[in-house]
């Protein structure tokens, strides 16, 4: 027998004892062993598994080496019969998504030549590409965009993922009855409002640069007080503004800027803030602190960031005509082809050439208002008699057609037939918040509000 596995030790009797044993004859010896076997199989009977015993901790050993005892307790072990488990959901999940195949979109790739690489039939290419109005974005992939397959076992497309954007995605899957069925995914993005301010020196753009301020949200900021203020005259050195903004993450990577949450604008000393809110229907726009409504009836300029080169006057210098006359309008310069704006909703009654106006574009407003724009290079697809338009729509582009020296738009706004002032006649304003909300609203807009109150305590404190 191998007996070099268990160290036993005994205690100053049984050391006495066992002396005794080995000084016994051999054929009584024999019994120790098995004594051992049946002891052994006693513990497996009452039901201990080998696989559970621990031994004790070791203490001091003072036992001589000589009269220690090893003996090897070969105990059979614990069979465990596999059993199947249950595949989890999540397994499944993980499992599925090994399998996905994703393929970067490449210059000239089409929907089909994708499939064609990866062995799909052009029967599931058309499948797709005609099932419905989601799959329609396929149409339009454009290179560095992905596309996901996951095929089956014998090579068929099993499901398919299509991000058009960052925000949402198109998923295809197949049915047991082999058809195709789609959906939208859409994800919300995390929206964590900044906060920039900045003080002009020599340009709007320039401040934003140096606030760190991206263009887009300065071109919203000029959209959301240009009812009162016209960026392209009214603008001084010295004039600050502060700006509440949502910057946009997925997955804590910056994707993109949001809408301006609330905006202050000092021009000349005086004193402008905007501040958006959504009511409980949905409805959202800006207003100011009072709940009145940021947008008038009428943009102040239908010409964006252009310079003033002929103001209202009824007596002018013509330079065309080389002599003295009304000058019943404003004229913005601009590069030929800048876009030029619808002031306010309204209907086309006039588009076409008009005497020295060149062409023109003349809309009416209601029952009461007009606005005239002349001189015009072209006009916009679709802006001819009788169409509507939408404020802000553009119309047409700046030109030098008619009496003109050079490129500009000739610009006039009528109330009730009769020619007015546009830098300085009072717009109608559009719908304030309804009476039943003022509570909500101020509710809703007060932190963003708060933070406008950072704007003038900084720049305030960086004067002294």
């Amino acid at each position: 027998m191998n007996f070099q596995g268990l160290d036993l030790k005994s205690d100053h009797k049984s050391r006495k004892l066992i002396r005794r044993r080995l000084a016994t004859p051999p054929k009584f010896r024999v019994n120790l062993p098995i004594k051992l076997l049946t002891a052994s199989t006693a513990v497996l009977l009452l039901g201990f598994s080998a696989s559970n015993w621990q031994p004790a901790a070791k203490g001091a050993d003072s036992t001589l080496k000589s009269e220690r005892l090893h003996y090897a307790l070969v105990l059979p072990e614990a069979t465990v019969m596999p059993q199947a488990l249950p595949t989890t959901e999540a397994e499944e999940t993980t499992s599925e998504e090994n399998n996905w195949h994703t393929v970067t979109i490449k210059s000239g790739d089409t929907l089909a030549s994708i499939f064609s690489k990866n062995e799909l039939s052009a029967s599931t290419t058309h499948a797709i590409a005609t099932l419905n109005d989601q799959t329609k974005a396929l149409r339009y992939i454009r290179p560095g965009q992905k596309i996901h397959l996951l095929l089956d076992d014998q090579g068929q497309l099993r499901q398919m993922k299509y991000e058009p954007d960052i925000t949402s995605t198109v998923l295809i899957q197949r049915a047991e009855d082999q058809s195709f069925h789609s959906r939208i995914i859409n994800y919300q993005l995390d929206a964590y409002p900044v906060y920039r301010e900045g003080v002009i020196e020599s340009s709007l753009f320039e401040a934003a640069a140096s606030a760190d301020i991206p263009e887009n949200v300065i071109m919203d900021l000029a959209s959301i007080f240009g009812w009162d203020i016209d960026f392209s005259l009214d603008i001084r050195k010295g004039d600050k503004f502060g700006i509440v903004y949502n910057e946009l993450y997925k997955d804590d990577v910056k994707i993109r800027t949001g809408r301006i949450l609330a905006a202050e604008f000092i021009n000349n000393r005086k004193h402008y803030r905007a501040v958006y809110y959504t009511d409980p229907k949905g409805n959202g726009d800006y207003f100011d602190e009072s709940g009145r409504s940021m947008r008038k009836a009428f943009l102040r300029s239908p010409v964006e960031f252009s310079r003033i080169s002929s103001k209202f006057s009824n007596k002018r210098w013509h330079p065309v005509l080389s002599k003295w006359r009304s000058h019943k309008g404003v004229d913005y310069a601009a590069s030929r082809g800048t876009p030029v704006r619808a002031s306010g909703d309204g209907k086309i009654v006039h588009s076409g050439t008009k005497g020295g106006y060149g062409r023109t574009i003349i809309i009416q407003h209601g029952s009461r208002y007009t606005t005239v724009y002349g001189h015009l290079h072209r006009y916009a697809k679709g802006a001819r008699s009788g169409r509507k338009v939408k404020q802000g729509q553009i119309i047409g582009y700046v030109g030098s057609s008619g009496l003109a020296t050079g490129p500009h738009l000739h610009y006039e706004f009528r109330v009730n037939g009769v020619h007015r002032n546009p830098l300085t006649v009072r717009l109608p304003e559009a719908k304030p918040v309804h009476s039943t909300y003022l509570s909500h609203f101020r509710e809703k807009t007060r932190v963003y509000l708060s933070m406008l109150e950072l704007m003038e305590t900084t720049v305030a404190e960086s004067q002294y």
